[in-house]
């Protein structure tokens, strides 16, 4: 009993080391079961999150900024369609490199 209680308390606190977007007890698609259950997922939806409102925020000009929110929901509609974690891992290691790549006008790049 004594060992089922500390793996149990064990599945709790790891997944506390990166927080969803989204509340994950209603986790309905594949996508957001992966980010709520895979620890190096979540990181990386984190990760891109940050980037994504940083850059957004950041001085890439009205063009850019029009861009970077098109490609966004163009990458999500493919994300969406992921059904497995390797494809996610790499589909969101790519998409944080290309919101990294977009250059800055003025000020310190936020990437």
């Amino acid at each position: 009993m004594k060992k089922l209680v500390l793996v149990v308390a064990g599945l709790v606190f790891s997944t506390s080391s990166f927080a969803a977007s989204f509340n994950c007890d209603k986790a309905a698609t594949f996508v957001e079961k992966a980010i709520c259950n895979n620890e190096e997922i979540g990181k990386l939806d984190d990760e891109l999150g940050a980037n994504f409102k940083a850059m957004k925020n950041s001085d890439i000009g009205k063009g850019s900024i029009k861009d970077l929110i098109s490609t966004q929901k163009k990458w999500l509609s493919v994300r969406n369609k992921c059904t497995n974690d390797q494809f996610l891992i790499d589909s969101y290691s790519k998409r944080i490199e290309a919101i990294c790549e977009y250059p800055v006008i003025s000020g310190v790049h936020p990437c």
